[in-house]
């Protein structure tokens, strides 16, 4: 395992080191291990944890499933991890753009990311080529620290403000949805996981922009690590989906939405 320091820690998580010493000595950091009288060694993989002052007006999401049977699914499932293809990746960039109301051919997706015409403007290209370029490496890690990273590369040379929180309200309510993540959600069907942390990224709009295509990596990377296949929705499945986030959004019914992760893989 590779460890990290404090004062590394607390770069990485934004925090003052003695906050970061604070948090070790309340056994707040898993694995962490002491070296001295004064320094720690940190797992690299720890995510910054999470500030109960903040969330602790925010009560917990009631995220309900409904009926489901995973047994379709569970059938398709593989034991290694796996990853996107180009086909895939530019389904994505298609119904993620579409989502958020950007009318593309199939044709001119492959043509800008094949860099072969410079039909639109530069923001439309470079929406296009950071999607496609972001979800060619999938990571696996869950944490404010991942999430913030990966709305900066969706948004690379767009916004200057890209990973950076809209308000303190809009972080204290991702923390508060990670730590259902890392605690209630656990005991429930990666699917349902997977389609819980969509819904809440796409209804607590972090950042400024690019909440779509972070939403849709983190659910991609949730199920492509728990050995399902990548899903798309585009064209009449960008429609549904919307009326699918509204129940899971306002009223917390993720039926529909599960229903909908478990057709598209089920046709991947």
């Amino acid at each position: 395992m590779e460890y990290m320091d404090v004062k590394i820690a607390a770069e990485k998580w934004g925090i003052s080191e003695r906050r970061v010493r604070a948090l070790c000595l309340e056994g707040k950091i898993e694995g962490v291990r002491r070296c001295g009288s004064w320094n720690w060694n940190i797992p690299v993989s720890s995510s910054k944890p999470v500030d109960g002052r903040k969330t602790r007006f925010l009560k917990n999401r009631d995220l309900r499933t409904g009926s489901q049977d995973y047994k379709e699914v569970d059938a398709r499932r593989k034991k290694h991890k796996c990853s996107l293809t180009a086909a895939q990746r530019k389904s994505l960039v298609l119904g993620i753009l579409e989502y958020d109301g950007k009318s593309y051919t199939p044709e001119q997706i492959e043509d800008v990311i094949r860099l072969n015409k410079q039909e639109f403007d530069l923001k439309s290209h470079l929406e296009i080529l950071n999607i496609n370029s972001v979800f060619s490496e999938m990571n696996f890690d869950v944490s404010e620290t991942a999430i913030k990273n990966i709305n900066s590369k969706l948004m690379f040379n767009i916004l200057i403000d890209g990973g950076v929180f809209r308000t303190e309200k809009h972080q204290a309510e991702l923390d508060a949805a990670l730590l259902q993540y890392s605690n209630s959600w656990n005991i429930i069907h990666p699917v349902a996981r997977a389609a819980f942390l969509f819904s809440e990224i796409m209804r607590i709009q972090p950042f400024v922009q690019g909440n779509t295509a972070t939403a849709f990596y983190f659910l991609e990377a949730e199920l492509l690590k728990n050995g399902f296949p990548g899903v798309e929705f585009s064209g009449v499945g960008a429609t549904e989906l919307k009326a699918a986030l509204a129940s899971a959004t306002i009223r917390g019914n993720t039926k529909n939405l599960i229903d909908m992760i478990k057709e598209a893989i089920i046709k991947s």
